[in-house]
């Protein structure tokens, strides 16, 4: 059910009519997985009038989650070491464009979304920019789990878990489940079955990138281990496909 925001008001920016703004979010939403509205904070003169306080009312909040899970062959603390590596998420998910950890000690970071040149113009006219570039922060907890929040733009947070198979020392569960909050007016088209499989299908890719990756990766460890030159060779060119296809596949 729809909960009430209790910090912002919708002061939509001038630049824009309704109409690019509803079309660029649209767009975005099947970008970013998610979509909201940019919320800036009202002023109290803004506020004055009664006018101004009834469209400064705390809009209505819509929340959702996504999560996905596949079993890798490769040991937890190697995935874990790699995946906290954020700068390298591009590799295993193409719709971002860079990540640039701006504080090692906070764990902060700045991330872009690539955006198609045509709707890039459009995001600008509409005073969307909060939507293709934001802050977040992380936290670990080695070799077990990595946890995010944002610190700006779309209120998301999640978790990325590595749990050993049983029975298998070489084989791992990993989990990825991400949560957002969008204002009320974007649920619906968030909820539609074009939206939730292209989010599906996304999050997805990115976990099947990081496999082929991490997998050539062990194989090449392990061959390495092995004393088997030939071997290692072979699963050091398999790493190196592998890479290339996660760099150049679609989203």
């Amino acid at each position: 059910a729809p909960r009430r925001g209790a910090r912002h008001c919708c002061a939509v920016s001038s630049v824009g009519n309704g109409r690019m703004r509803s079309l660029c979010l649209s767009s975005l939403l099947l970008l970013h997985g998610a979509c909201c509205c940019y919320i800036a904070p009202a002023s109290r003169s803004e506020c004055s009038n009664t006018a101004s306080r009834r469209r400064c009312r705390p809009p209505l909040l819509w929340s959702g989650e996504t999560s996905a899970e596949l079993v890798i062959r490769a040991p937890p603390q190697l995935l874990f070491e790699v995946y906290a590596d954020i700068e390298r998420m591009p590799e295993w998910s193409p719709l971002l464009e860079r990540v640039t950890l701006v504080d090692p000690a906070a764990r902060r970071s700045k991330w872009a979304l690539r955006v198609p040149r045509p709707l890039t113009r459009l995001v600008n006219a509409a005073g969307l920019q909060n939507l293709v570039q934001w802050e977040a922060m992380h936290e670990l907890d080695p070799p077990r789990a990595l946890r995010w929040r944002s610190l700006s733009g779309v209120q998301n947070s999640g978790e990325a878990t590595f749990t050993p198979v049983a029975g298998q020392p070489r084989a791992t569960t990993v989990r990825l489940r991400m949560s957002y909050t969008l204002p009320d007016l974007a649920g619906p088209l968030a909820e539609t079955r074009l939206a939730q499989s292209f989010v599906r299908r996304t999050m997805r890719g990115a976990m099947t990138r990081f496999r082929d990756a991490m997998e050539a990766q062990a194989a090449a460890a392990v061959a390495a281990d092995d004393g088997g030159g030939g071997g290692a060779a072979v699963a050091e060119a398999a790493m190196e496909a592998a890479m290339k296809a996660a760099m150049e596949a679609p989203p």
